[in-house]
């Protein structure tokens, strides 16, 4: 009993001796040291002396040991300790690591290395380790003290050490120190007394807030192919060089295509044709093997096996289109990220390879590794990106363009028969347009209790004999699109269920939600810290017939109105037959893109809750 009460003493003035990180930290960076040491354009060594205190389960993400491992980087030392009230509780050692697959259904050389420490809080955890790296780097490490909200550093440094005379490339929150002996040039990057930043709804990207450093090597070599990445076009030069070899084709396929596309004279229906193959004749896998990272699979080798990565499909894609001659162009693009790094040309910013066919209006964009997306869609992880064309005679920097935002729609119309006890029956229609689609793009393949969860989602109801009546959507349209025109997916999914408790009967009347199918605005009560974001307009529309019981009429109806602000707008409009035994109401909700300080999000709350007040409102039914 001494003991644990002697920690906890000790516990407390550890915590006290950082009561000002304390009030809003969950972790707090106590110390992390960490140095790539580069010995050549294939080599380096990267060691890492780091210490963490634990105040919580929140914090508990920034004291992880993740170490990730393949055929160019290995984990070649590691040990450790665990602290708590001033005492060691235990010693950590390379025994104590658990090794997995980065990701399942992935053909991977790579593996993550990871430890998770338990102890009770508050606890500090310290972590000594070395990875060696080979066969060369695209990319130097990427550093980020801080990877989650409500962490704050005390002392943080990164240095990169090179032969003295090579060129580095970097993006970072701060510019570095340069220190130069005659052997080595070191940039070093501090970090100290960093508060850390507070998550909060709809604020900006966290990048604004965090401290990072992004670095690649000017001159590289990776895996024995050599490039220069001083800008963009010799980016795309290098990814070039490594599909050039890939487009052998098999005579097989050559005549397949050739096939496919004869006697058609109209590229769109060319292209749709080839893209229907495509879906129905590969499967996607991503291949993450050694080079393969970069380096795309043949044409002849998708063909033979059926599946391929989205290097290797959208270069199989491209050779379909060439052999019915049509030009098409292979792109890379990061899939978070619309902007990329300013002056940092490294491929290591790209996740993501697809193709473009330059018609004579506009570009076709095309994805090849998910065939539910509809041909000539611009989903929202390329809409409005900056992304890289790789073509022969080097790489050219483009923006895909993106969809107004005025044309994203999301509706419900759902046709109520109301019954004395509460009960009703519901026939609803839900219209989904332009990004709204995404999330229903697999809808069809979805078993009854998938589908049902995404139709009902929200609802304040549990329903009952849930039943999809149809599905509609103009996915497969593409073609019949004029060249000016722009293809905008519209999915329709009619469905209809039973509820034992959309009203509730109280004597001669009823009492009902007046929209039980509106999404409520939330907005944070704390003090706002950051900016608001509003990333983008869409239009939110319900409309909800109600056929009222026989013998019941209207006592009391929501009034209609209109409540708008600088962030957005709802109308609503209730109206009643002339016979008082249909209700309707037809709401329509916007919200206006823009940044906002942070000294207006009280005016946003108020306007939140006047949202929210008028959703809650109630229809109040009486018997005649």
């Amino acid at each position: 009993m001494k003991r644990i009460f002697l920690l906890a003493v000790l516990s407390l003035i550890a915590v006290l001796a950082y009561a000002d990180d304390v009030k809003t930290a969950n972790a707090i960076i106590l110390s992390d040291n960490t140095v790539f040491d580069v010995s050549s354009l294939s080599s380096g060594t990267l060691k890492s002396h780091v210490k963490v205190m634990v105040f919580n389960d929140k914090g508990l993400r920034s004291a992880l040991f993740r170490a990730y491992v393949d055929p160019f980087r290995t984990l070649t030392s590691f040990s450790g300790k665990i602290e708590a009230g001033g005492k060691t509780i235990r010693k950590l050692k390379s025994s104590d690591l658990t090794t997995v697959m980065v990701a399942e259904g992935v053909a991977s050389d790579a593996y993550v290395t990871f430890y998770e420490p338990e102890a009770p809080y508050p606890f500090t955890v310290e972590y000594d380790y070395e990875i060696s790296y080979r066969k060369g780097f695209v990319s130097f490490p990427v550093y980020y003290p801080v990877i989650s909200s409500d962490v704050s550093v005390t002392k943080a440094s990164y240095s990169i050490s090179l032969p003295s005379g090579m060129s580095i490339q970097y993006n970072s929150s701060k510019e570095p120190e340069k220190v130069t002996d005659g052997k080595k040039d070191v940039y070093v990057w501090s970090f100290d007394r960093y508060p850390g930043y507070v998550y909060e709804h709809m604020m900006p990207e966290e990048q604004e807030f965090v401290p990072y450093v992004y670095s690649a090597p000017v001159n590289f070599e990776y895996a024995g192919y050599k490039g220069v990445q001083t800008s963009w076009k010799e980016t795309g030069e290098w990814l070039y060089s490594l599909q050039k070899d890939a487009f052998e084709v098999p005579d097989e396929l050559r005549l397949k295509v050739q096939e496919l596309v004869a006697g058609v004279t109209a590229d769109k229906e060319k292209i749709r044709i080839l893209y229907d193959f495509l879906r129905e004749n590969t499967r996607y896998v991503s291949i993450q093997l050694g080079i393969g990272g970069y380096r795309p699979f043949s044409v002849s080798t998708v063909f033979k096996t059926g599946f391929g990565d989205c290097k290797a499909l959208s270069v199989y894609m491209q050779a379909l289109l060439s052999i019915a001659g049509i030009k098409s162009e292979y792109f890379v693009v990061h899939t978070d990220n619309e902007e990329l790094l300013s002056g940092f040309h490294s491929v290591g910013q790209m996740n993501h390879a697809m193709l473009c066919v330059p018609m004579k209006s506009d570009t076709l964009w095309i994805e090849c590794t998910n065939a539910r997306y509809p041909l000539g869609y611009r989903h929202s992880s390329i809409a409005g990106h900056q992304v890289l064309l790789v073509k022969e005679e080097g790489g050219e920097m483009v923006r895909v363009s993106d969809y107004p935002d005025s044309l994203s729609l999301k509706s419900e119309t759902v046709d109520v028969e109301l019954m004395a006890d509460g009960t009703a029956v519901c026939k609803g229609q839900r219209r989904l347009v332009l990004n709204n689609v995404e999330p229903y793009i697999g809808f069809r393949s979805l078993d009854a209790k998938a589908q049902f969860r995404a139709i009902m989602s929200g609802n304040s109801f549990n329903p009952t004999d849930f039943t999809i009546l149809s599905v509609e959507d103009n996915f497969n349209d593409w073609t019949s699109m004029e060249p000016d025109e722009e293809y905008i997916p519209e999915l329709r999914i009619c469905y209809s269920y039973n509820v034992k408790d959309y009203a509730k009967a109280a004597g001669d009347r009823i009492f009902m939600d007046m929209n039980p199918f509106a999404k409520k605005l939330y907005s944070d009560r704390s003090p706002r810290i950051n900016d608001m974001v509003i990333n983008s307009e869409t239009t939110l529309s319900d409309t909800v017939r109600i056929n009222l019981p026989a013998g019941y009429i209207p006592e009391s109806l929501p009034a209609s109105g209109i409540v708008e602000s600088q962030f957005g707008c709802l109308a609503t409009e209730v109206t009643q037959s002339e016979d008082q035994s249909v209700v309707t109401i037809v709401q329509t909700f916007r919200f206006y893109p823009g940044r906002f300080p942070k000294e207006v999000y009280a005016d946003y709350r108020t306007f939140a809750r006047s949202v929210s007040r008028i959703y809650d409102a109630k229809i109040v039914l009486v018997r005649k």
